[in-house]
């Protein structure tokens, strides 16, 4: 008997369904179907009932043997029951293997259970529809029944309680001729089962619906009957709830198209199941469908509005509930226009939120909006105000969540704005005491995800590679692993890109293919490694010289990134000596960055001036050339941006070299080169250790020979360093520019079996890539 006494048979305290009915629709938790499946469970619940009471406790031994509802398996036939229950509809055949498996294996005991459910429906067939009907009536005395001097077996308030109850009130609903189509359908139910009941019946003489009422009608007893899925009003709810965890873990997701179709039949069981509508729309957000998430959205919108008006009517107390449901649908709309940059529009929806938030005082709500208020303001000092009242705001309402998440809004904030990179670490170690002192692993791992992003913007890779580890490695805690998440694919496309930077193209496409296979179906995710892919590939193209290869590069990068690809587009325009090309480019892009700073990437700015000083650089403009890297040196020290501060420098340095002044640009060489060596990527080590070779032999008198060779022989040993990172980097353009001077240095100590040897080299790598003789030796 203390099987049938769990949590299952007996009331759960303070168990509420809420009620979204709609006014078209009947009250949703009465809105129950009964179903052929659903026959099935009752009369296994019913059998099981009977003989505990008739055999009193020796059916106990019965049912250890059977392992169905005995006491050892108590939780797991609970978990079963509540799958049954709550999932859509099975066949018969599948209903007998998952009884199968709950016996145990054993054959005996399959055998025994099995047998009440075929019994059962065996008399139903031959006996016809006034055993189906008696059935249906006889669980009012089920409830009384009970084991000799115990409480009844079944309890009214209990889950399989109220599970009988709503189906015996749903079959009382029915008129005769539903009856009779619905044991038409328990007949295919049985058939389809191959189970031998009796001859298949002719369907095609089936009786019509004659009531279109609040009862259940034909189409809606044959809904799902082709992709054997139907869904009452409950089944629905729980599904809609795993539909939405499944959402939020992108290891476990559906792909889009599979959700989309689960979305599909919900609402083919329940047309006015509104929260299948804001499913929809997160899908189509997951995949970037815009048009389907306008849609899906208004549509929630819409049927809400039924809902609402239905509510009024009959249940007053859920206008709280609508009313919460429209204040974060009207968020969600105001972040969709935001995120097609129609501020006046997010901004409209934004305050009707906040004024339906302020009507019932929902301060959650209001943070939400507020944080969403400072992404949709102009003014960097306004965001910075409306930051700081959302984390004292939140911080007093307890709300560690959003006052962290706040935090790191108002970090990335003051970074770009040019902060100090010291106050910048301690604004965000805040939000790294509260992310632990409330455990919230996910802003942890958004917290290590911006400091890996802020490292490698002030120009320190080696921390940032060293962050990026300690993402991925959970933080040192193993249950916290992240790398199969959103944040996971974007320090992974990250990881490939600093592999890519030291020459280790085997690592990154590794890396690549595991984001390929593991977020290939998330799309919001497969952006990134696919804007990261695009980049390695441009870079590795443009280095090699394969024009082709980089303008396809180019055209995959405009789909993801427009500001990007035009950027890119000026580096090979420039690298194939289309100076006035690449400088319409970059001219435009700079202005551009000008008229627009607040949406200008300060990378992309500084980048573009660097580019347009190299270009001017070939052009033997050097005046010109050194403005515009002067420039980007001032905008690199207002923003500390350490790398590109010492890439401008090296520039500076080069022209210097070319304005015949190699002591000056010997001392600003080894001055910035220590940066470069600890943090940049093996391309720009190689040109930094190659201008540093050309400084020493420029500065080197002729007119002292002792001192001259030993220049001679520091330089060929540099070279060597920057030909072996060249060769590495699959830069060939730049290892015969090495190769060059290696040979003319060779010749003047007298060396020439070496200097043949790089002249051969050189004679090789100028057969397959021809270059430029105005730009040999004038670059950087």
């Amino acid at each position: 008997m203390d099987a049938l006494q769990g949590d299952l048979f007996h009331p759960t305290p303070g168990a509420v369904t809420a009620d979204h009915s709609g006014g078209i629709m009947p009250d949703p938790p009465w809105r129950e179907w009964v179903t052929p499946h659903k026959i099935s469970l009752l009369i296994l619940i019913s059998e099981y009932v009977q003989n505990k009471a008739e055999r009193g406790q020796e059916i106990t031994d019965v049912f250890t043997k059977t392992l169905l509802f005995g006491v050892r398996l108590q939780r797991s036939i609970s978990l079963a029951l509540l799958k049954w229950i709550q999932s859509p509809d099975e066949t018969l055949a599948d209903l007998r293997r998952e009884v199968e498996k709950l016996a145990g294996g054993d054959p005996s005991a399959a055998e025994i259970v099995v047998g009440w459910l075929d019994n059962k429906l065996k008399e139903m067939a031959q006996d016809g529809l006034m055993v189906l009907t008696d059935f249906m009536q006889s669980f009012d005395q089920l409830f009384n029944l009970s084991a000799e001097g115990e409480e009844p077996l079944l309890q009214r308030a209990g889950v399989i309680g109220m599970f009988i109850r709503r189906m015996v009130l749903a079959f009382d609903k029915l008129s005769f001729s539903q009856v009779s189509s619905l044991y038409e359908l328990l007949m295919e139910y049985c058939q389809e089962g191959k189970s031998s009941l009796k001859d298949p019946l002719d369907m095609s003489d089936a009786m019509e619906m004659a009531d279109e009422g609040e009862g259940m009608r034909r189409e809606d007893l044959e809904v799902g009957k082709e992709d054997s899925t139907v869904l009452s009003y409950r089944q629905a709810q729980y599904y809609l709830s795993l539909g939405l965890q499944n959402n939020y873990n992108d290891a476990e997701a559906s792909s889009p198209a599979e959700l989309q179709q689960q979305v599909q039949r919900l609402l083919k069981s329940n047309p006015l199941f509104v929260e299948a509508h804001y499913l929809s729309y997160l899908n189509s957000m997951n995949v970037y469908e815009w048009c389907g998430a306008v849609q899906s959205l208004h549509l929630y919108f819409d049927r809400f509005s039924l809902h609402s008006q239905h509510n009024q009517q009959s249940k007053p107390n859920e206008d709280a509930t609508a009313a919460r449901s429209y204040r974060y649908a009207a968020l969600n709309l105001a972040s969709l226009h935001c995120r097609f940059g129609h501020r006046e529009e997010a901004m409209a929806v934004l305050q009707e939120a906040i004024r339906l938030a302020q009507v019932t005082n929902d301060n959650v709500c209001l943070q939400h909006a507020l944080i969403w208020l400072s992404r949709l303001e102009e003014d960097e000092s306004k965001v910075a105000m409306l930051l700081q009242r959302s984390v004292i705001r939140s911080s007093i309402l307890t709300l560690p969540y959003l006052a962290s998440m706040a935090v790191q809004m108002f970090t990335k904030l003051k970074a770009q704005a040019g902060l100090k990179p010291a106050r910048v670490f301690e604004y965000l170690a805040k939000s790294n005491s509260l992310n632990c002192l409330h455990y919230i692993p996910e802003l942890v791992a958004s917290c290590f995800a911006l400091q890996t992003a802020l490292w490698q913007m002030y120009g320190k890779s080696a921390m940032s590679l060293l962050n990026i580890q300690l993402l991925l490695h959970g933080s040192g805690n193993p249950t916290t692993n992240h790398w199969d998440k959103e944040l996971g694919c974007l320090v992974l496309s990250h990881l490939a890109v600093i592999h890519a930077d030291q020459g280790n193209y085997t690592c990154v496409y590794e890396i690549l293919q595991l984001l390929k296979e593991k977020f290939h179906h998330i799309k919001k995710n497969a952006r990134v490694w696919m804007f990261a892919e695009q980049c390695i590939n441009f870079d590795r193209a443009l280095r090699n010289h394969k024009w082709t290869t980089a303008e396809t590069a180019i055209t995959s990068l405009a789909a993801l990134d427009n500001t990007e690809a035009q950027y890119r587009r000026a580096l090979l325009l420039k690298e194939k000596g289309d100076s006035v090309g690449a400088c319409k480019h970059l001219q435009e892009l700079l202005q551009k960055c000008r008229e627009e700073p607040a949406t200008t990437i300060t990378e992309i700015h500084a980048g573009v001036l660097l580019a347009l000083g190299e270009v001017y650089t070939a052009a033997s403009n050097l005046t010109t050339a050194n403005s515009y890297f002067l420039q980007c040196l001032t905008l690199c020290k207002e923003h500390h941006l350490n790398h590109m501060a010492t890439m401008a420098q090296l520039n500076i340095a080069h022209i210097q070299l070319l304005m015949k002044l190699p002591a000056q640009a010997l001392a600003l060489t080894e001055q910035v080169i220590p940066q470069v060596l600890s943090h940049g990527s093996l391309y720009n080590r190689s040109r930094a250790q190659f201008l540093l070779a050309k400084c020493q032999l420029a500065s080197s008198d002729p007119k002292h020979p002792t001192q001259r060779k030993a220049a001679i022989l520091s330089a060929i040993g540099t070279l060597g360093i920057a030909l072996d990172g060249f060769q590495k980097a699959e830069a060939p353009a730049r290892v015969k520019d090495v190769l060059y001077y290696q040979a003319q240095l060779y010749n003047e100590v007298g060396n020439s079996a070496d200097r043949n040897r790089c002249a051969l080299q050189f004679r090789q790598l100028d057969q397959q890539i021809p270059t430029n003789p105005t730009q040999i030796l004038n670059i950087f």
